[in-house]
């Protein structure tokens, strides 16, 4: 099944690619407008994921200071 999601979105990214500059960019707006915060999510699973297979970890002040830094 994995294999399936992956050829499926493998395709509907190509198809994305095929359509013109404006209609991309729409396409990218309405996304963020109605995803923003599976966007944003994903965005920093990717991110953490590839930190972590580069073993790039935050030292004990970079974290704190990270998390002092995020919204209440």
């Amino acid at each position: 099944m994995q294999t399936q999601n992956s050829n499926t979105a493998h395709s509907l990214y190509a198809l994305y690619e095929t359509l013109p500059n404006e209609t991309q960019q729409q396409f990218l707006q309405e996304l963020l407008q109605k995803q923003s915060d599976k966007v944003e999510t994903l965005a920093l699973f990717l991110a953490c994921q590839e930190a972590k297979d580069e073993n790039e970890f935050l030292t004990t002040d970079e974290t704190k200071a990270f998390i002092d830094s995020l919204p209440q």
